[in-house]
């Protein structure tokens, strides 16, 4: 399986949220902002026999303005990189929709929104994109880009999923409550047939 860890990555620049004068100094880069572009790279690189570099995805995602807020919009990015690499493309709010997705053998990459009426967000305290792999018995097997050896442990987070380094197990319940944004909760990868 293909894990890509954008915390790796520090020295590799991003520019996102162009549309509003760029990010602070620091944040204009893979390990702050690229979790959408990781997370394509492993759907594209799990999904196909193709190999999506994260260089190719920052590029592409600058090319058609992905980038214009903060972070990267895969309702933008999504659909160029399905099509470029034989994959459809859909978005939802429902989670069902994501399991049938998993369900056929396809990925989800998932929005979890982050802290919310004084609730710590359990894979962000802001916006991010994990992706999902699979789900069993309800629960989900994810690969997290963001994944730390200290992510889980703090306070607020403990104990809602467990960890085998690179995969996170979360429950189906935890994770729709995770990702209730105003933005699609779920960008759905198949393989075209």
């Amino acid at each position: 399986m293909f894990y890509l860890n954008q915390l790796q990555y520090p020295l590799i620049p991003y520019r996102h949220n162009i549309d509003h004068g760029g990010r602070p100094v620091g944040r204009e880069n893979v390990a702050a902002a690229a979790c959408g572009p990781c997370s394509l790279c492993m759907v594209v690189n799990n999904l196909t026999f193709a190999h999506l570099t994260l260089e190719e995805c920052l590029r592409t995602a600058n090319e058609v303005h992905a980038n214009g807020e903060p972070g990267t919009s895969l309702a933008i990015l999504g659909p160029v990189i399905a099509e470029r690499y034989g994959l459809t493309y859909a978005n939802s709010y429902d989670i069902q929709d994501a399991l049938d997705c998993l369900a056929v053998g396809g990925m989800v990459v998932a929005n979890p929104g982050g802290d919310r009426d004084g609730k710590v967000g359990l894979f962000t305290h802001g916006g991010h994109y994990i992706v999902l792999v699979s789900v069993e018995d309800g629960e989900l097997t994810i690969l997290d880009p963001s994944l730390s050896e200290d992510k889980f442990r703090q306070e607020g987070r403990e104990g809602r999923v467990r960890v085998n380094y690179p995969f996170v197990y979360c429950s189906v319940d935890i994770l729709k409550e995770e990702c209730v944004r105003p933005f699609p909760s779920y960008h759905l990868f198949k393989r075209k047939k």
